[in-house]
């Protein structure tokens, strides 16, 4: 038997041995698997192409056909297909245990929507929707319209719309249109909620600051490596479950990812942490990040690796893998609530280059290649005072060279409030004078001086992390 045919079998082996919870598993002549379960329909198909196995998982919704779940995978490596399977019955467990999302249906007494409602339960009950309806009068919503996910008023009550929604933030509030309230549509109301609660879930997905408020099921694991002269760092964070349990710094004299890896291994292993323990591991590190490989440069030497493979593999849990300016100007944003669009720059003294991170509309910006905010390039078309590598290491030249980064940004993206990281320029008025000698002063934006680095990007890579975990 070939090494790829003993995989098969002992992956099928390990399929039969499963016990799943409400779930029938029933194996075909061919050896193939199908998953029955109360209104879910999956599929565990192999396939032999060009002599490689390769596997098809696969959730359909019973009700409506539509897809739950869909993966396939060149079976390779017994553990990963094991994880990947175990993903799949994760989905479906959820989906045959998950709790009822709760809907408020609202008129001026509550007796018009109680027919309507019932109409409701039994549409979402035929589709499985999930949605659980009641009615009460529309002031019994704000007083326990908290507890629910969404409230739909009835149109004769619709003028307190903004009343609701201002009693009840974070809760969905809908104006059923009088054509669909009036003529009992549940088809209509259903599709109005659907189509809401979708685009709540992609707004909280856009949106960093979710993850003040994540569902605390998580534990993540926040890196920040940095090359401050010859002496690297790697701070690192623990997110567990929505508390933070650790924190710390480890100081290296060289780049060693690996040793520095295994200082932190133990220092986890020290406070009753494995490292299996972590949902996800987030690293933020300097220079061009595309695809979880870094090109990283410093004093002691340009660094090409590829960080996520590498994690991946030594680590075994999901990685995420930052520039540094990137997770910190998500640190930056998480960490307050009035500007939606701003720019993190990092202006390292010694070093005439800069790093530059972005978050537009609530979402980090990602350019091609990884290249955003690497604008090393245009320093040497600045028009400065004096030498390039002598601004680096003066305040007057890096007040200089700072501006003349900031000028490209603000006649480019103008963003509300650029965050700045520079140790010889805790003054921002003198910036701000600097700059209005390149652009207009009323196209200044607001410039915040950030002291501590390495918090806003352990704070930024713990947002990434934990957003990454929702999309996927």
């Amino acid at each position: 038997m070939s090494e790829t045919n003993e995989l098969l079998a002992a992956y099928r082996d390990w399929i039969r041995s499963l016990s799943l919870d409400d779930v029938i598993l029933e194996e075909s002549d061919e050896g193939n698997f199908t998953l029955k379960a109360e209104g879910v329909e999956g599929w565990v198909n192999f396939y032999d192409i060009d002599g490689q196995t390769v596997v098809e998982l696969r959730l359909e919704k019973k009700s409506d056909g539509s897809s739950m779940f869909f993966l396939h995978f060149e079976l390779e490596d017994m553990e990963r297909a094991q994880q990947l399977f175990e993903e799949m019955s994760a989905v479906l467990d959820g989906f045959l245990h998950r709790e009822p999302q709760h809907v408020l249906l609202c008129c001026t007494c509550g007796m018009t929507t109680t027919f309507f409602s019932n109409k409701l339960n039994e549409l979402s009950d035929e589709f499985d929707l999930g949605y659980d309806f009641c009615a009460k009068p529309v002031e019994a919503a704000k007083e326990s319209g908290a507890e629910f996910e969404a409230v739909l008023l009835a149109p004769q009550v619709g003028h307190r719309l903004k009343e609701v929604q201002t009693a009840l933030p974070g809760v969905t509030v809908i104006e059923l249109p009088a054509s669909v309230f009036g003529t009992y549509d549940a088809n209509g109301a259903l599709r109005l909620l659907l189509e809401a609660m979708q685009q709540k879930r992609l707004v909280a997905k856009s949106d960093l600051r979710f993850a003040r408020g994540f569902d605390h099921t998580k534990s993540v694991l926040s890196l920040s490596y940095v090359e401050r002269f010859d002496e690297p760092t790697l701070s690192y964070v623990v997110l567990d479950k929505g508390e933070e349990k650790l924190r710390g710094v480890l100081v290296r004299s060289k780049f060693d990812l690996e040793t520095s890896l295994n200082d932190l291994l133990v220092t986890l292993k020290l406070n009753d942490y494995s490292i299996e323990s972590f949902d996800a591991v987030g690293i933020a590190v300097p220079g061009v990040v595309h695809h979880g490989k870094a090109e990283m440069w410093s004093p002691s030497g340009n660094v090409r690796m590829d960080i996520q493979s590498y994690l991946n593999e030594r680590l075994g849990v999901p990685v995420f893998v930052d520039n540094n300016a990137t997770a910190a100007a998500a640190g930056c944003y998480v960490s307050q609530d009035k500007w939606d669009d701003l720019v993190f720059h990092a202006q390292p003294v010694g070093n005439p280059a800069c790093d530059e991170g972005y978050v537009l509309k609530g979402q980090p910006r990602i350019g091609r290649n990884g290249l955003d905010g690497n604008l090393r390039h245009l320093a040497d078309r600045f028009a400065l005072s004096m030498d390039l590598d002598e601004a680096a290491w003066r305040y007057d030249g890096m007040r200089e060279l700072t501006a003349n980064y900031l000028s490209t940004v603000i006649c480019t993206i103008a963003p509300k409030a650029i965050f700045v990281w520079c140790d010889l320029l805790p003054d921002m008025d003198e910036l701000h004078s600097e700059l209005a000698k390149i652009v207009p002063e009323d196209a200044i934006p607001e410039l915040v001086p950030v002291s501590d680095y390495d918090e806003l990007t352990l704070m930024g890579e713990l947002a990434l992390c934990l957003q990454r975990l929702v999309e996927s």
